[in-house]
């Protein structure tokens, strides 16, 4: 028996781990906490990624190729990359480079050299047509930055905090955190209760008691959709009572005074009667909010997910402003980053709008925002009427046809693809439409390195991770993929340490990559961290990771005081009055919520066995008393209605759930189903969206929560 150091590839947390491996076969992980920030923790997903890496999803140990009957056949790696490259390349010679897009799904996130490989090919390739999870989940927080902008210095770092404030966020069980949901990713519950232990104070806006409001001091409950509302009367008390940063506001901000106009009317009563939430409690937040030095306000998916997403998330940003929510001139930077070290300003960018900018989508007048288009609008690329329409599409990590909604909008644009590529380590939903499956290997087969995580982490650490064992003969590394493919196009790349906000033909640094010499992935990591505070030797030399010796790292003064915060753009406060003005009874009595679970992420874990014995179906939760009302017993069969469609699901009581809520997880069961949510493993919620009607505006964002609907016996 051997034990290997390594760290967890599952979110952005990569948590420290030990692997215990047995004649060549991982047998156990355990947390490894000797030099992690995080000490020593991993989740019930860490826990399980071996039993993940040994088959329990039903690994894919050879590439697929689907017939036009729809039936699959192995096919050598090899001969795949041949057929996709040559239709790669036909494709482009035919239409240009725009017929061909990239979908970079949950599970490429924490492969480093993977993600960097595809970067590298699509702007060797020339296409705008990248889409990701980001533009799924998160968009409307691109949108907000886009509209307000951004500051330079980041946020004061959760272990500062005075107040911190959390939105449709919980953490505990996401283990999801900086920079938007504030917390910590690893450890979360041990950094709260450290929070706490020194007086911080937390403030939790959601429609549940989740598991992360066991540590809160203040619960607010409200209906889904209605947190523009909230975060107005918050900025109509800051601002009432002088509990604003004045300061920061004055030097860094424009557009004060049209904020004071608008939430003029926005007062407690006012949000309470439309949120459904009693007044004093935002009267409480607000108060806490003024007495605070450090303040950090910040959302998880819930409001991103919901009605009036962009609206949401810019108040919420509003309120964080005024509460001048950013690290300082002098302030202590706790991690400068170490494979990506970093300087910080006090400085103010302003807004881009970069979506008002070439290049646009074709089925919708919007631009990028950090780079990519809004994955909601990839089925209208690809049925666009234009020359330029997506024909092909490379999924990596990923199950957009699960993940995007309104499958039957988007099953039919997928089916006129001429080429559906899934890189995949299983069959998923989008796998199975596709024409080739390319079977990936796994995170511990390959070399990896920290990257992802590097300024995440609450204090400098990095870590590396050599193969622990051999990939099956029959699988690919994603790196090897795209080098591969490029290789069968003549297309040379260059391999670049990019991140998000960056242009990769910006990035000086670049390592060009043969096309004929298979690049060695131990070089890769390399070339990765060769500006980074410890050498690539050392890391080597330190499987359990290292911190790096470096003197303290303090925000500077700004080179360049002359850029401003916009804090009310005239297209955000047309947005307010239209959702001010919204009826708030729309014929439908409850609303469906999204909710994760700790034993899953997204579309993976599912069918671990703890997953399965704890979640063999994904339960629609409601309040006990709204189950009484209509006459439902426990585990009975219901049917779910929207304005969109229906679904059939098992209905559970759950007291923390406030009335008029209904409560499900995302990425259960088949992508339409059977009527039966038991034989089925589960009820698909994206079987309720839309993606047509009432979309968000700039990044056509769906409800994914929020949902108007009706709950029946079924």
């Amino acid at each position: 028996m051997e034990t290997v150091r390594t760290f967890c590839r599952n979110c952005s947390a990569a948590c420290a781990m030990a692997i215990e491996v047995d004649q060549g076969r991982m047998t156990a992980a355990r947390p490894d906490g000797e030099v992690s920030p995080y000490g020593a923790y991993l989740c019930p997903k860490g826990l399980a990624s071996v039993e993940f890496h040994n088959g329990a999803e039903n690994r894919l140990l050879h590439c697929l190729s689907r017939s036009a009957d729809g039936a699959f056949t192995p096919i050598a790696a090899g001969q795949a990359l041949d057929a996709i490259g040559a239709k790669l390349a036909a494709l482009v010679a035919e239409h240009g480079p725009r017929s061909v897009a990239v979908y970079h799904g949950t599970g490429a996130y924490r492969s480093t050299l993977g993600g960097l490989m595809e970067r590298a090919w699509v702007s060797a390739l020339g296409t705008p047509n990248f889409f990701s999870t980001m533009t799924i989940d998160q968009s409307a927080k691109w949108v907000t930055m886009a509209r307000l902008g951004t500051f330079a210095s980041g946020r004061h770092a959760f272990r500062d905090l005075d107040v911190a404030l959390l939105a449709g966020g919980n953490p505990v069980v996401t283990h999801q955190g900086a920079p938007f949901a504030l917390m910590e990713s690893g450890a979360p519950g041990r950094a709260l209760e450290a929070a706490r232990a020194r007086g911080m104070k937390l403030i939790l806006i959601d429609p549940r008691r989740t598991e992360t409001a066991r540590h809160a001091d203040l619960l607010i409950q409200p209906l889904p959709g209605h947190d523009a509302a909230i975060f107005a009367a918050l900025a109509h008390v800051l601002l009432r009572d002088g509990g604003y940063d004045s300061g920061f506001v004055d030097r860094w901000c424009a557009g004060l005074d049209e904020v004071r106009a608008l939430v003029a009317e926005a007062t407690p009563e006012w949000a309470a009667s439309r949120a459904d939430v009693p007044a004093e409690q935002i009267e409480l937040a607000a108060q806490w909010l003024g007495e605070a030095r450090k303040v950090g306000v910040g959302s998880g998916t819930g409001p991103s997910f919901s009605a009036h997403s962009n609206l949401a998330d810019h108040m919420i940003e509003l309120v964080n402003v005024l509460c001048g929510g950013y690290r300082r001139a002098g302030d202590l930077v706790r991690n400068p980053g170490t494979l990506r070290p970093r300087s910080f300003t006090e400085m103010a960018v302003p807004p881009s709008r970069s979506f008002e900018r070439a290049p646009k989508c074709l089925s919708a007048d919007t631009g990028q925002l950090l780079g990519e288009f809004p994955s909601a609008l990839l089925p209208g690329e690809i049925t666009a009427n234009s020359p330029e329409r997506i024909r092909a599409l490379i999924v990596f990590g990923g199950d957009p046809l699960k993940a995007v909604g309104d499958p039957a909008l988007a099953t039919a644009a997928f089916d006129t693809l001429d080429l559906l590529v899934s890189l995949d380590s299983r069959l998923n939903e989008t796998g199975k439409r596709a024409h080739y499956v390319i079977a990936a290997s796994q995170p511990f087969e390959r070399h990896d390195l920290t990257l992802a995580a590097d300024a995440l982490y609450p204090e400098a650490f990095a870590q590396y991770a050599p193969p622990i064992v051999a990939r099956p003969p029959g699988c690919l590394h994603d790196w090897e993929f795209f080098w591969e493919v490029s290789t069968r196009m003549g297309l040379p790349l260059t391999f670049k340490s990019w991140s998000y906000g960056q242009r990769f033909e910006d990035i000086a640094r670049g390592l060009p990559l043969s096309l004929t010499d298979k690049p060695d992935p131990e070089a890769l990591c390399r070339f990765l961290a060769g500006e980074g505070k410890v050498d690539f030797d050392s890391l080597v030399a330190h499987p359990e990771g290292l911190r790096p010796e470096s003197g303290p790292a303090f925000v500077q003064p700004a080179p360049d005081a002359s850029g401003r915060l916009q804090l009310m753009p005239a297209d955000v406060a047309a947005e307010f009055l239209d959702y001010a003005r919204e009826p708030l009874d729309d014929g439908y009595p409850l609303r469906l919520t999204c909710r994760r679970v700790l034993h899953a992420l997204n579309g993976a874990f599912r069918d671990s066995r703890a997953a399965r014995k704890r979640h063999p179906v994904n339960p629609a939760w409601m309040n006990p008393l709204d189950m009484a009302d209509l006459g439902l017993a426990e585990n009975a069969r219901v049917e779910i209605t929207s304005p969109h469609g229906a679904i059939r699901a098992v209905a559970r009581g759950e007291d923390r759930l406030r009335r008029g809520v209904v409560s499900m997880t995302h990425m259960f069961g088949p992508l339409v189903g059977s009527g039966d949510p038991v034989a089925d493993g589960g009820s698909n919620p994206g079987e309720l969206t839309s993606l047509v009607d009432r979309l968000e505006p700039i990044n056509f964002m769906p409800r994914f929560s929020g949902i108007p609907i009706r709950v029946t016996a079924a």
